[in-house]
């Protein structure tokens, strides 16, 4: 059933993990992108990140906070309190759709190649592997990363302390709930680890 490893197809492999890594990072960014399109905001894409413009919002709520900056500290009532509370609240929910945007993306894409291997996985144990089911493994394994991403800010808080251990979209979304930054980052990297353990 086990081929012994060749070179070339080491070369293949390893080509198509670089190749799934690249499209699995702009597919993550474009999770982002079609939530905040979806909430009425332009975008820019870059490779790793993309931004979303939330200006005008932003320049509003200057306004409103400049002119409202005591009753707004003191928590009081002004005349245009709705208008503030309706911008500081889009907002924030805007942050926390298109923060959700990317890993909902690949967490989906990691779900349907782990649904193609094992609605196939008899076909593959007579079979052996198609490229249907490779390319079902590449897919599955975007849930690297959720692995990848633990690991990486673990490590980097214990070679050069920042003062947290998490980081990336997982945290930001913690952070957001109000719950604590390493619930998200965990629970996904802990799935992510036994889906490409599977």
């Amino acid at each position: 059933m086990f081929q012994a490893i060749t070179i070339k197809n080491l070369i293949i492999f390893s080509f198509a993990f670089i190749l799934f890594t690249a499209i699995g990072t702009i597919s993550h960014e474009y999770g982002h992108i079609l939530a905040a399109k979806l909430l009425g905001h332009d975008t820019t894409l870059h490779y790793a990140s993309m931004n979303y413009d939330t200006s005008v919002l932003n320049d509003s709520l200057t306004t409103l906070y400049k002119e409202n900056q005591t009753a707004i500290e003191s928590n009081a009532n002004f005349y245009r309190k709705g208008d503030y509370d309706r911008i500081l609240k889009k907002l924030t929910g805007d942050s926390f759709y298109v923060t959700i945007g990317g890993p909902l993306q690949t967490i989906l894409t990691g779900l349907i190649g782990l649904c193609i291997i094992f609605f196939r996985r008899k076909q593959m144990e007579a079979n052996g592997l198609a490229l249907l089911d490779w390319f079902a493994i590449f897919l599955a394994l975007f849930w690297l990363r959720q692995v990848f991403n633990v690991v990486m800010s673990i490590s980097r808080e214990i070679i050069s302390p920042n003062g947290s251990y998490f980081g990336g979209d997982e945290k930001n979304i913690s952070d957001i709930l109000n719950i604590w930054s390493g619930t998200f980052p965990i629970i996904l990297g802990a799935i992510g680890f036994l889906v490409s353990v599977y």
